[in-house]
């Protein structure tokens, strides 16, 4: 008795259960149980382990509404190819109750590498803002005719297969299967399908496609299963069946096009809060069957001005914006607004030509901010023309905040830590951190600020159960800043060096006999790195008064932020490893990738 190459997704998964050994030969179950135990368990098992600690309530979402409408789509095909006898299969090949007479264990498959390739596109992507990739519906009417034709063409040749003989059966019917779903897809998801990033979405189809198509292969060779004879076309590609082989790729395809229409409602519902700001970082079945049947009319301002907040991290603050990827919804969005508003400052300080000209871009944030706190923020081109194009970016970056969450105080600390920038002058002997008071001072300002913004908008939307807890844990916030912003200054004495600032208190230098102007001189000499370890100690101390404070956070948020915080404290473990390396030059100190995504996996896990 021939067994098909589609009869093989009962047998693999057969082999996943222990009573299956009691129907096989010696040597069937030896190979089945290598097939299936070393690409079908295994693939799933690493995905889970690699990808568990960042799962999220949509990502769960998305799986499960997947793998449910790959059952219920599949069973209705696959009945009819066995009733057919398209596929066969040994009976000792079959353990357990049958739907539709399609075995227990091939439906487990449905699920399995439905589970799979979700799991894959969730990896990819991961870094993805998602409401940045919508646009405006009639822009793309010629993409999506174009595309809809392809795929009714695809199907007319499937319907054509069917009466032309045996030989073109298997293949007539997955066309005739596959494209009305593709098609459905395609005209609920096109908006957005059109615009995200290619790379992601095609390394979702193409790598699960091709892990399939190799264990497949492997199986067909061992002679486990095959195709009924007269059934296909005969043509194999690396021994593996033209059926088979776009089987595997067009089930891969509609399962990855499915999660990218769970994201195009995700990215309608992080639209309408970014221009509707509203409480709230869920959505729910009702709202999502609503933004997909009457799509919103999307702003394409909102949208420009996220995609260069997005831009703007990626090319200069890549740290925060992946810090950013841990969280979801409206609240990374939020996020991503307060990195850029930091960015800008930032770049408009360190990049002007004189103190005056830095100077007036710290008063001009001052009034820009109090005028969006009195709701007065307004388009105002009175200024000369380079002053017009900062001071643009910086209405930009302003005007996006969610000022609303965000208590004002702390912008004006932020402030605070700017101007004492500018008063580093090495010409002059001006170095304002004279001692370690003025040392946390200067960290409460800068990134103690940061740190209570953030706290607020946690606070704003995943709120807390006791409110007589706020005070405190805002003031670990607070510390926490501080702990990372000593980080900061123990990775970039050198840096710091280059443009004139010395950030070790001036008390510290007079104990080892140093002056400000001698670190200017030699940043890397051996006694510098002796003061790097005690800035770093300084940052325990910080680090050790407030992490407890984290584990009192809601759910899904207490994770992303003790991954962003272990990040950073890894970077201080680094510089003690490399001590004696570490201020050799003034490029800045990058930690590896893959020890970074390791130290953030261990602190979402």
């Amino acid at each position: 008795m021939y067994i098909d190459s589609h009869a093989s997704i009962t047998n693999r998964s057969t082999i996943l259960l222990p009573s299956y050994y009691h129907y096989l030969s010696a040597t069937a179950n030896h190979e089945r149980t290598i097939s299936h135990c070393t690409y079908t368990l295994p693939a799933a098992s690493a995905l889970t382990v690699l990808y568990y600690p960042f799962f999220t309530g949509q990502d769960r979402c998305k799986i499960c509404i997947l793998i449910t409408i790959a059952i219920l789509a599949t069973i209705p095909w696959d009945s009819c190819l066995i009733r057919t006898t398209i596929w066969t299969y040994p009976p000792d090949a079959v353990v357990g109750p049958k739907i539709f007479d399609i075995p227990i264990e091939e439906v487990f498959f449905f699920a399995i590498q439905t589970y799979t390739t979700s799991v894959v596109y969730c990896i990819f992507t991961k870094p993805l803002v998602r409401p940045m990739y919508l646009r405006s519906h009639w822009e793309k009417y010629g993409t999506r005719n174009g595309v809809a034709i392809v795929i009714m063409a695809f199907m007319g040749g499937g319907i054509a297969c069917l009466p032309l003989g045996r030989r073109t059966t298997y293949l007539g019917l997955i066309l005739v299967w596959v494209c009305p779903v593709l098609l459905f897809q395609w005209i609920l998801s096109y908006p957005f399908l059109v615009t995200i990033p290619w790379r992601p979405t095609i390394a979702s189809i193409c790598l699960p496609t091709i892990y399939f198509w190799i264990a497949d292969s492997r199986a067909l060779g061992a002679g486990i299963w095959r195709i009924e004879n007269g059934t296909k076309l005969d043509y194999q590609i690396g021994g593996l069946d033209l059926e088979e082989a776009l089987f595997f790729l067009v089930t891969n395809m509609m399962v990855v096009v499915g999660l990218v229409g769970c994201d195009y409602t995700f990215a309608l519902q992080e639209y309408n809060s970014l221009s509707h700001p509203v409480l709230g970082n869920h959505i729910t079945l009702r709202t999502a069957l609503f933004l997909l049947a009457r799509p919103l009319s999307i702003d394409e301002s909102h949208i420009s001005a996220l995609s260069r907040a997005v831009y703007r991290l990626q090319d200069k603050s890549q740290s925060m914006f992946l810090g950013s990827a841990l969280f979801q919804g409206q609240l990374r969005v939020d996020l991503i607004f307060l990195y850029s508003f930091c960015r800008v400052m930032d770049d408009l300080i360190d990049e002007a030509k004189d103190e005056q000209e830095a100077r007036f871009w710290v008063t001009e944030c001052r009034r820009l901010l109090d005028s969006s706190y009195r709701g007065q923020l307004q388009h105002d081109a009175s200024y000369a023309r380079k002053e017009v194009e900062g001071r643009e970016i910086l209405r930009q970056s302003i005007s996006h905040l969610p000022l609303s969450h965000l208590n004002e105080t702390s912008f004006y600390d932020l402030l605070q830590g700017f101007e004492i920038d500018l008063t580093f002058n090495s010409k002059q002997g001006g170095f304002p951190i004279q001692s370690e008071y003025w040392l946390d001072q200067y960290a409460g300002f800068v990134a103690g600020a940061v740190g209570a913004l953030v706290f607020d908008l946690i606070l704003c939307y995943y709120g807390h159960a006791n409110t007589q807890d706020v005070p405190r844990l805002r003031q670990a916030a607070k510390e926490m800043g501080k702990s990372m912003q000593c980080v900061n200054i123990a990775r970039d004495i050198h840096r710091d060096a280059a443009i004139g600032r010395v950030y070790i208190p001036t008390t510290w230098l007079d104990e080892v006999g140093l002056a400000p102007e001698d670190v200017l001189q030699c940043p890397n000499s051996p006694i510098m790195y002796d003061l790097q370890e005690r800035m770093l100690q300084k940052a325990d101390k910080y680090y050790q008064a407030s992490r407890e404070a984290i584990e009192e956070l809601p759910r899904g948020v207490r994770e992303p932020v003790r991954a962003t915080v272990e990040s950073y404290m890894d970077i201080g473990r680094l510089l003690r490893e490399r001590k004696g390396t570490s201020l050799e030059g003034a490029s800045k100190l990058k930690v590896p990738l893959m020890r970074r995504l390791i130290v953030g996996w261990l602190a979402m896990l």
